[in-house]
């Protein structure tokens, strides 16, 4: 492995993965095992040109965000709502 492993590399170490069926390393090994499409693969895994390797935090983001991308827009109705009654009261007092 290399010194900065890719969530592909750090899924094959793991062999847990391996004895349950993951047969690969390659991208058509990893979607089959975890039941993934194209869109939720590159989503989950893919770099951009700013940043090639993902750090675990945001792989781990992202694979919560393509279970359910939900699961953020209740989050970010209450921060909106709390920002609005904020700005209402300072408004008032002001």
């Amino acid at each position: 492995m290399v010194s900065n492993p890719s969530a592909i590399d750090i899924a094959w170490a793991d062999p847990v993965f391996r004895v349950t069926g993951l047969k690969g390393r390659s991208r058509g090994a990893m979607k089959a095992f975890f039941g993934l499409s194209d869109a939720q693969f590159d989503r989950i895994a893919s770099g951009s040109c700013r940043v090639p390797l993902r750090p675990a935090w945001q792989v781990a983001a992202r694979i919560g965000n393509v279970a359910d991308p939900r699961l953020k827009r209740p989050l970010l109705i209450s921060i909106l709502v709390i920002i609005a009654v904020f700005i209402g009261i300072v408004q008032g007092l002001g």
